[in-house]
């Protein structure tokens, strides 16, 4: 049985780390002129091929203990009752500086076209537009990705993407201070660390087209190396990024804000474009997902919350061999043991086997890591008003015993039409009943396209959703489901991506 993730054996350089000088500058809210916006493989083309397993090993010790349970802080009294709301956020004891032990109402993103960097305030909805370049120590005009914001609101992180003449970058700011009601903001550059060497191209399989349902876009094929997924693994001092264009997950130490011993990590057949790895709320285990055409599996790791390593532990996969789901954004954990996930391929492409019959369309996927195993919870829908996924489903959260689902418009023939945000009762986690769909022009704003990325507040009292390619950043309210807050292209947003809430994994 062969694998549908690729492996590349590509020679690997030693990543370097450069810090740059620190400077500070007090920035404001301003709509200033737009600007125009790991080592490398030398074989861009798959050369191995491992085995398909939904079970490579046990994830029981051999005392038959399960591995989910098998963890000082892992939260014994929680109900795993059927209808119990998924985890809440972290206790801070794990961040000892936070400011004044709170975590801040702060979430961060940046804009793909102009490079600016948002500060959210969801509590008091104010703005903070930021230009870096701005910033002494910023590494020039470079394409900006995600962004992590730790809990006490003092430590940004943005990622960049690898550029012609710039390597692609893991930059590390601190927050000196944030003033809500003048829009003002003070930060400075602590690191630049790079992750390569400029001009480097990604290391995808070659994919075409062999129907009229599914396209390849040129927005996920295109360009270098690009840093995702970032996420944090508690009660630890690590910080996790993926360079889903490759093979490479980076981990780094928020403390020293540097690349650890073994950065990056390339596991063949796992590690392979992987767009995060999300950890459950113990630090016990994480799961890794297969974003690109055809990847079916969810990559399952052991963290070491001392040293940060990762060991594997066994994989996942969305189906079975003749009919199965693909290209994973995001995995979102209910509790110590099951997570959901979704998927966005449509049909087939030239990366599937001869031995798939079908391709699952768009659906959400209920994850048993105990068990190893995977149960299509929501199906796909052909219609706006069906009770299912009707766009290629991104990102998902569920707070408050319900799943919200980002869908965007992004993988087929007509790029970016529109963009829905599906709401359904979880209170039978393996039955979801469908409540509702916010639709554009209706429930969302009109001309809305594309909801990609959901970042829940702490209290899980909002989600906050973005929509990189109508410039829409959305404040739901998840006890009336409906739309609290607008930030748009009326406030200067314009493309934002990477939203990150404090407190949060993800």
């Amino acid at each position: 049985m062969t694998s549908i993730k690729k492996i590349f054996l590509a020679p690997l350089v030693a990543s370097c780390i450069l810090t740059l000088s620190v400077g500070e500058i007090h920035a404001t809210d301003h709509t200033s002129p737009l600007k125009e916006g790991n080592s490398p493989s030398n074989d861009l083309s798959s050369t191995n091929a491992g085995k398909m397993r939904t079970r490579v090993d046990s994830l029981r010790e051999k005392n038959g203990k399960a591995f989910a349970d098998d963890d000082d802080y892992a939260d014994k009294g929680r109900d795993h009752r059927r209808g119990k709301d998924g985890p809440k956020s972290l206790s801070l004891s794990q961040h000892p500086d936070v400011y004044n032990d709170q975590i801040q109402p702060v979430a961060t993103a940046i804009d793909y076209h102009n490079g600016m960097i948002y500060l959210f305030n969801y509590e008091n909805d104010k703005l903070i537009i930021i230009d870096p370049t701005t910033l002494p120590g910023w590494p020039g005009n470079v394409p900006l990705q995600h962004t992590v914001v730790m809990p006490e609101g003092k430590r940004i992180y943005i990622t960049s993407d690898n550029t012609k003449d710039h390597s692609s970058y893991i930059i590390a700011l601190t927050v000196n201070e944030i003033n809500w009601d003048t829009r003002l903001a003070s930060l400075t550059v602590n690191a630049v660390l790079a992750a390569d060497s400029p001009n480097n191209p990604s290391e995808l399989p070659f994919v075409t087209p062999v129907n009229k349902v599914q396209a390849i876009p040129n927005w996920l094929i295109g360009r270098g190396t690009q840093i995702h997924g970032p996420t944090l693994l508690p009660y630890s001092d690590f910080l996790y990024f993926t360079e889903f264009t490759s093979d490479r997950i980076r981990v780094i130490n928020y403390k020293t804000n540097e690349f650890v011993s073994f950065d990056p990590i390339v596991i063949p057949g796992y590690t392979e474009q992987t767009h995060g790895v999300n950890f459950n709320r113990s630090g016990t285990i994480g799961l890794g997902t297969g974003y690109f055409f055809d990847n079916s599996i969810i990559d399952i790791y052991r963290p070491n919350r001392e040293t940060g390593e990762l060991q594997t532990v066994g994989q996942i996969m969305l189906g079975n061999e003749k009919k199965h789901a693909a290209f994973t954004h995001f995995v979102y954990w209910l509790d110590e043991r099951y997570a959901v996930t979704a998927s966005m391929q449509l049909d087939k492409t030239s990366l599937t086997p001869s031995t798939t019959k079908d391709i699952i369309p768009p659906s959400v996927w209920l994850l048993d890591t105990q068990e190893g195993t995977a149960k299509e919870i929501v199906k796909y829908t052909n219609h706006a008003n069906g009770h299912g996924v009707f766009r290629s489903a991104s990102d998902i959260a569920v707070v408050n015993g319900k799943l919200y689902i980002a869908e965007e418009d992004t993988l087929d023939y007509t790029f970016g039409n529109d963009g829905y945000i599906s709401v359904f009762d979880l209170t039978d986690r393996e039955k979801p009943r469908f409540i509702k769909r916010l639709r554009p022009g209706f429930e969302l704003p009109k001309g809305y396209a594309v909801a990609h990325t959901i970042s829940p507040t702490p209290d899980h009292r909002h989600l906050l959703v973005a929509s990189w390619v109508s410039g829409y950043v959305l404040k739901i309210d998840t006890e009336t489901d409906t739309v609290a807050k607008v930030w748009g292209p009326s406030d200067g947003l314009v493309k934002p991506h990477g939203i990150f809430a404090a407190g949060g994994l993800r």
